[in-house]
């Protein structure tokens, strides 16, 4: 019975990691969206894709670490 417990709480475990990461990526294709309907070469272009970058590396560093 014990080893039935145990895995119970790591699946309620990793369905908690696995929502965080499903919001993290609908936040980076909703930036990437953004950014895909702006011009390439404005100021705001080139903050929006560091944001994106960012929001994607993130997301990977998450995903690597609760894999």
């Amino acid at each position: 019975m014990r080893k039935k417990r145990a895995n119970l709480q790591k699946q309620a475990w990793k369905n908690g990691h696995e929502a965080r990461f499903e919001q993290m990526v609908s936040e980076y294709h909703k930036e990437k969206a953004v950014l895909e309907a702006m011009t390439a070469g404005s100021e705001e272009y080139d903050k929006q894709k560091k944001l994106c970058e960012k929001l994607f590396a993130n997301a990977e560093r998450f995903f690597k670490q609760h894999q």
